[in-house]
């Protein structure tokens, strides 16, 4: 099973189709080696407990490195950019195993899509016919483009880069996924969070393994209000390489979507939410006090128990609900329930995690 996990994101070439050769134990431990560099882990090349738990995370399905083989190549290596500044988009199928309605997933959508457009020169527009640039889908199993889904958990979505082919820019959604918003509890996908990350890979971005990106494979829980989430500095960077910095700050282009206002409008509740609180241990960040703070890449993050809040470089807190620690940084003891102290090492940047005497 890790071995197909380590074929199919990139890490390991397929077995020769005509001798049927199986790598050897030096390329396993080359291929584990670099997926632990990458995944933020020890890089021991051996599949421990950390490793395994990582490889079970919810994440995109493209790889983290392109394969030489050639479908691979044709979707999945970000060798172009759109060569037109106005694309269009349309949500063509919605969730069906979600609470939430339509007009909240387009809004999603559109804010999503707004986080790069923000910062570039490009501009989305809502269309409502079959040729728009970008159509996205929310679909189950096998359908139709060569990247199945898994049922819940596994892959989660995934996207196509610019190109000449015919599924460039599309963006799929796993509908096995219990997709939710400004959730109060743990379980489900943040839609949010999973399609700027996917809209990233539309647009020409590749997976990148810093820890604090939005383009890392792997999710990491939602990233606050829609209204208010500010792209890290890395992402930034990145895509202005790709398009260039936007001029002005003005909004993105409008959707031309009838009886709509211009901007979609957020539910202020989350339809989805649940009547008894799942979360039950997680402390109220209003009544306690904080085990320790660090400030860590221009963000503030502020430690309790097993989790923690963040607050962004424009002192936004990215979600009211805390993340668990170990979902944001893998590798840390299993056991660990608590931190005392963390601070950024200067020499490196690596982030130090201190416990006990």
């Amino acid at each position: 099973v890790s071995q197909d996990w380590l074929t199919k994101f990139g890490y390991l070439p397929p077995p020769d189709p005509v001798t049927g050769q199986l790598q050897t134990q030096e390329e396993l431990t080359k291929a584990i080696t670099t997926m632990q560099q990458f995944g933020g882990l020890e890089a021991t090349g051996i599949l421990d407990e950390a490793t395994l738990e990582l490889m079970k995370t919810p994440r995109c399905s493209l790889p983290d490195f392109a394969s030489s083989e050639s479908r691979e190549k044709r979707h999945t290596q970000a060798a172009t950019k759109w060569n037109k500044r106005n694309l269009s988009w349309r949500v063509r199928t919605f969730p069906k195993e979600s609470h939430l309605g339509h007009d909240t997933v387009r809004a999603l959508m559109y804010y999503a899509l707004k986080v790069w457009s923000d910062i570039t020169p490009l501009n989305f527009h809502e269309v409502a016919g079959n040729n728009a640039d970008i159509q996205i889908d929310f679909s189950k199993a096998d359908h139709n483009d060569g990247y199945p889904f898994d049922g819940p958990g596994g892959t989660v979505a995934h996207a196509f880069f610019p190109g000449d082919h015919h599924t460039a820019g599309d963006t799929h959604f796993d509908d096995d996924e219990y997709w939710t918003f400004r959730s109060s509890d743990a379980h489900g996908m943040d839609l949010f969070a999973v399609a700027v990350h996917e809209f990233g890979h539309a647009i020409g971005l590749t997976h990148i393994s810093a820890i604090e990106s939005i383009m890392r494979p792997y999710y990491q829980g939602p990233v606050g209000d829609p209204l208010k989430y500010d792209l890290p500095y890395e992402d930034k960077v990145r895509i202005w390489q790709l398009y260039g910095v936007r001029e002005s700050v003005s909004p993105t282009a409008k959707p031309e979507v009838s009886k709509a206002d211009d901007h979609p409008v957020l539910p202020e509740l989350p339809e989805n939410r649940s009547t008894v609180p799942l979360w039950r241990d997680v402390p109220n960040r209003c009544n306690t006090h904080f085990d320790a703070v660090a400030q860590i890449r221009g963000e503030a993050f502020f430690f309790k128990g097993k989790y923690f809040w963040r607050l962004t470089r424009n002192k936004h807190l990215v979600s009211l609900q805390p993340a668990q620690i170990h979902r944001f940084w893998r590798g840390l003891p299993l056991n660990l329930d608590s931190v005392d102290a963390v601070y950024e090492r200067t020499s490196d940047h690596k982030i130090v995690f201190f416990k006990g005497e």
